[in-house]
């Protein structure tokens, strides 16, 4: 790798398809009052023929689009994960281009329904809760009894959605699950628990805190970017600072995601960015998510790595550096690496709050770039297995994308997935792709 200052002129972008939106949902014309917790707004031309907004629970807002031309099927829509308060607010943002998706659905005669929930952060049970509250919300707003209730989500709110379907298939039709971490929680928190504690082992106190307590506020995206790229710049003093991330990206349980577009050892290409980027995602979502996960395990550990032994995955190395070397720095970890233990009842929780049955009653069509830096792809191979252990392969069908980013997906690839779906429950017949 050369000796030289490291640049990284593709993470903005990279980034900001991990990194929560907090635009407001806007409203249309003057609105019609219908009673002190929803607003009812009719725009005068467009798709939408009514657009109801309000409120439920303890501060969890909703939103029901209904089009001009329905078609009696509906869309419950689960947003993905958001910084905890007060980093972000409890909103009807858009986040991930639903917006787009929802008007496109629109068009096509779909009535799109969605919830703030009424926490951020790692809120599966409460998601879970106020999505499916939306049913019997909405019902009398809808012009009439929809035919068919679907389920979609991104991130988080594939989760959500799934965990909707296997608790309630008889109340919806099927389900778009999109870049989700459908392999469970404790998948998801492992892997950045693991990308945090061997960060720690390898660049030891450049970053504040450790995998289970962090400082109040946390590290700043910026901030975390500025440390990352400090930590793995080649200087005269330590010309091999970037073996470290080279190690952990070729660990088998932390394979950070990136796209195989040039040369890893050439740090102008899509390669090292994307390899970048993926690092500095899991660390920055690890500083900004573990208060809220712990909080919610009531102060006890939420990750393990007691009985870990890391192991040597596929080679994410650039040419020129001996597969060995880093295979002996991998092996060396687990000399140096911090270990924790998590709580029997911690982990109840994780498992709660939730890890699929596989129990698929009703179709599911789940949607995944292969080089997602914050889920990674090896939540799909999870919910196959764990459909083919429950007898419910053919109540699921697995997209992988060959693109970088996480729920950076076009309107067209969502849309086009969702008509998948539609045309799978409309005529019993699984899709062959």
């Amino acid at each position: 790798m050369r000796n030289a200052p490291v640049t990284i002129p593709l993470l903005a972008a990279t980034l900001a398809a991990a990194i929560a939106c907090t635009d407001q949902s806007p409203l249309g014309p003057a609105p019609n009052v219908l009673d002190r917790s929803s607003v009812v707004t009719t725009p005068a031309s467009g798709t939408w023929a009514k657009i109801v907004e309000g409120e439920t629970g303890p501060g969890s807002l909703y939103a029901l689009y209904v089009p001009q031309n329905w078609n009696r099927e509906i869309v419950y829509y689960a947003h993905g994960v958001r910084p905890p308060v007060p980093y972000a607010p409890i909103s009807l943002a858009d986040q991930d281009n639903f917006f787009a998706v929802r008007d496109a659905l629109g068009a096509l005669g779909y009535a799109f329904a969605y919830s703030s929930f009424s926490e951020n952060g790692l809120a599966v049970k409460d998601g879970a809760q106020r999505t499916h509250q939306l049913r019997g919300i909405l019902n009398a707003e809808l012009p009439d009894k929809p035919e068919r209730s679907y389920l979609a989500g991104y991130s988080l709110g594939a989760l959500i959605a799934l965990e909707l379907a296997e608790k309630h298939p008889n109340q919806y039709d099927g389900v778009l699950a999109m870049c989700g971490t459908v392999g469970g929680t404790p998948r998801e928190l492992q892997y950045v628990g693991d990308v945090r504690a061997l960060f720690d082992a390898y660049y030891p106190g450049a970053l504040p805190g450790n995998v289970i307590s962090v400082p109040t506020p946390p590290p700043t995206l910026d901030e975390v970017k500025a440390i990352v790229i400090r930590a793995i710049t080649p200087t005269p003093a330590n010309p091999q600072a970037p073996l470290g991330m080279y190690a952990i990206a070729s660990t088998a349980q932390t394979p950070l995601a990136y796209a195989p577009i040039g040369s890893l050892g050439d740090p102008t290409s899509t390669a090292f960015q994307s390899l970048v980027g993926s690092l500095i995602t899991a660390l920055y979502y690890q500083l900004l998510g573990t208060p809220d996960v712990v909080d919610r395990t009531h102060g006890q550990s939420p990750y393990d790595n007691r009985n870990t032994v890391y192991t040597m995955g596929a080679a994410a190395i650039p040419p020129g550096i001996p597969a060995a070397l880093i295979h002996s720095m991998i092996a060396a970890s687990n000399q140096r690496v911090a270990r924790y233990d998590i709580t029997p009842a911690a982990q109840n929780y994780l498992e709660k709050y939730y890890v699929p049955t596989g129990n698929l009653q009703i179709p599911v069509v789940s949607v995944h770039n292969f080089w997602d830096p914050l889920v990674p792809f090896f939540h799909e191979p999870a919910l196959a297995q764990a459909a083919a252990s429950a007898g419910a392969s053919g109540m699921l069908l697995q997209r992988g994308i060959p693109n970088y980013g996480h729920c950076n997906f076009s309107t067209p690839l969502v849309v086009s997935s969702f008509q998948t779906l539609t045309g799978w429950v409309r005529t019993g017949i699984k899709p062959a792709s």
